[in-house]
């Protein structure tokens, strides 16, 4: 068993089993099945497990409540759903982030690896394989690309790799009632949200793999059973697809309380009900007639250190002893398939332990089979690529090898790689870039948009707490605390002034937008703004604040005509028809010109009689407009100045 090196760091968990127990360890004792080698499994299976009738109907096989399915209307998100914004990880790992009709308490996040010829044909739409997690799924991201390398296996393959976030303990299933804060409505959600979602926005072709492990291989069969026709290929790694039968109910609900101390209760309702029975993987078999299904487990040896191990270090006693009651339900179902026309692919391994390890090496086993299912041509089951020019001369080994040849994009070529892109132009050469900025780049269009081509690789800024890559027309920052964001000449040039991450401004943190005809590229210490007359201009801190305000007062003003000015005691800027005054006790205000700003001119501004504003100008009942000052009211009435003094 090979495995191949990931490119996002594995980061072990110390939780038993992996953050995928299904069932802890004191209830696989009492079950009396803690034997780390299980050759007998099957026949085990067939004594704890052959009663398959609820313990309250001896004699009577529960039926399954019949479903039908149909596949969602794609000509328009659901309403009350959307995207509310992506984030690119790298040019092939994204973050979607969803607003749900059905789970609307918080944005529903799915992180997708993308196909291989995502960039380079964006005209093609591509099959999705479907990654669940296990019981103990975390809220940030979804366990394959946390503990495998499931990006690098699939960095050929011309399919989207989808990846739902969160659902501790949910089986991936509608909950009956909230419980521990959740209400939990994850089969609606895949099924008729996310669905519409890929099919609308990220260029489905409707042909989809699903797969899961531990808990996500229960949830993977039973969306399928439940939905019938929607995925080609169903496996099932280290699942447990008996829930009904005797202990079952007990054993998960023992599971749910250890994972986050959820109630399987308010999951399916009393053990041995009708829900229960409605999500029994082995119940609901013969809505799997077109598809292809896949079952593995392993049997609870641990074989770490022998040759051809896909271990990574030595079982625990949980590890093992889950495996076995997952091997034991998994050998239930294929039992039961035998009994119908349904054709499973059994891959029950003498050894191996329920753990990432070998969940990583079982998807690389199942690949041919879910690839026949999806009908994948050979050329999109892997590469067959090469590099030249000047691209090969490049230091190419951050990016790792090929996943296509070059391809043409607007004056020059790209050519994709597992870790990153090699971008090559006449005027500029060729560079390669990878991770976020790269991803970035992508999300634009990369040397179709505005930036241009890639006159550098990524770089390391000078006081060492970012990185950059500079552009035909740009640049693109990056730092953890910020994020990466694209930098226009322009500003670049008015950033560098003011001693680029090095001075006050520090790196860019916002996506630019436009206010009240100017563009607006926030900067940790303020932001640039570009205008249509006055060039690109700064501005800080409440000046600043109070400009960008959505109000009628700072809406008069226009464009900034140059930056903010230090005088005794605070600070102005100056706009195209007014001015903000700053002070630290009386905050920023607006005053435009005219007749009163020209009177206060008079009295010599802040330092004269009158002395700082107070409130912004406004407009007066007996027509007219009133400046208040910390001495005095300046007021135009009908045309004429009138000033009051204190």
């Amino acid at each position: 068993m090979s495995v191949t090196a990931s490119r996002f760091p594995r980061r072990r968990s110390l939780r038993i089993a992996l953050a995928a127990t299904a069932v802890p360890t004191a209830l696989a004792t009492a079950a009396g099945i803690l034997s780390p080698v299980s050759a007998q499994a099957e026949e085990l299976s067939s004594q704890l497990f052959g009663q398959t009738a609820a313990p309250d109907a001896p004699g009577e096989p529960p039926v399954r409540t019949p479903v039908k399915t149909t596949y969602p209307d794609v000509g328009g998100l659901p309403q009350g759903v959307e995207v509310d914004h992506v984030d690119w990880i790298s040019n092939r790992f994204i973050k979607v982030f969803i607003k749900s009709q059905v789970m609307p308490e918080q944005l529903m996040q799915v992180d997708i690896l993308l196909a291989r010829d995502w960039q380079s044909h964006p005209e093609r739409t591509f099959p999705e394989v479907w990654a669940l997690d296990g019981l103990r799924a975390r809220d940030d991201e979804n366990g394959w690309t946390i503990e495998t390398n499931i990006a690098q296996q699939f960095a050929d393959r011309n399919v989207n790799v989808i990846l739902p976030v969160g659902g501790q303990s949910s089986f991936y299933s509608d909950w009956q009632r909230p419980d521990n804060g959740k209400n939990y409505k994850w089969e609606s959600f895949l099924m008729k949200e996310l669905i519409p979602v890929l099919d609308h926005g990220f260029r489905s072709n409707r042909t989809r793999s699903v797969v899961g492990i531990s808990m996500g291989g229960t949830a993977a069969v039973n969306l399928a059973e439940r939905n019938p026709g929607i995925f080609r290929f169903v496996g099932s790694f280290s699942g447990y697809l008996d829930t009904t039968s005797r202990g079952m109910p007990e054993a998960i609900k023992v599971a749910q309380q250890d994972a986050g101390g959820y109630n399987a209760d308010a999951m399916w309702g009393p053990a041995y009900s009708q829900d229960w029975i409605d999500h029994d993987p082995k119940l609901g078999i013969e809505a799997l007639g077109d598809s292809v299904v896949y079952v593995s487990s392993g049997s609870g040896r641990d074989d770490y250190g022998r040759p051809g191990s896909a271990a990574t270090g030595p079982a625990n006693l949980a590890g093992m002893s889950l495996e076995v009651l997952s091997r034991m339900t998994s050998q239930t179902f294929v039992n039961a398939a035998k009994k119908t026309n349904v054709n499973v692919i059994t891959q029950f391994r003498p050894s191996g332990v329920h753990s990432w390890d070998y969940w990583q090496y079982e998807i690389g086993q199942a690949w041919p089979a879910m690839a026949d299912a999806m009908g994948l041509s050979q050329e999109d089951r892997g590469s067959d690529c090469v590099v030249g020019g000047d691209i090969a001369k490049q230091d190419l080994s951050i990016v790792g090898s090929c996943t296509t040849n070059e391809f043409p994009m607007a004056r020059g070529v790209a050519q994709e790689f597992r870790n990153g892109t090699a971008y090559w132009s006449p005027e500029t050469g060729a560079h390669a870039l990878y991770g976020t900025i790269n991803g970035l780049y992508a999300s634009m269009g990369a040397a179709t948009s505005w930036l241009g081509f890639p006159t550098t690789t990524e770089l390391g800024t000078p006081n060492g707490k970012g990185r950059y890559v500079h552009f035909e027309n740009g640049s693109i920052y990056w730092t953890p605390q910020t994020g990466a964001f694209a930098v226009p000449k322009d500003v670049m040039e008015a950033w560098g002034r003011e001693k680029y991450e090095n001075g006050a401004f520090g790196f860019p943190n916002g996506n630019a937008y436009d206010l009240r005809g100017t563009t607006v590229f926030p900067f940790e210490g303020g932001a640039f703004i570009r205008t249509k007359d006055n060039g690109v201009q700064w501005m800080r801190g409440e000046i600043m604040k109070r400009w960008l305000a959505d109000d009628g007062a700072v809406g008069a003003l226009g464009a900034p005509k140059g930056p903010e000015k230090l005088i005794p005691g605070g600070a102005f800027q100056e706009f195209e028809h007014g001015n903000i005054y700053w002070t630290g006790k009386l905050g920023a205000r607006v005053i435009r010109y005219g007749q009163i700003f020209d009177a206060w001119g008079t009295h010599n501004w802040e330092r004269g009689e009158y002395g700082w504003p107070v409130e912004d100008m406004k407009e007066i009942p007996a027509g007219g407009l009133e400046m208040r000052f910390e001495h005095g009211i300046i007021r135009e009435v009908n045309g004429k100045i009138e000033e009051e003094k204190h």
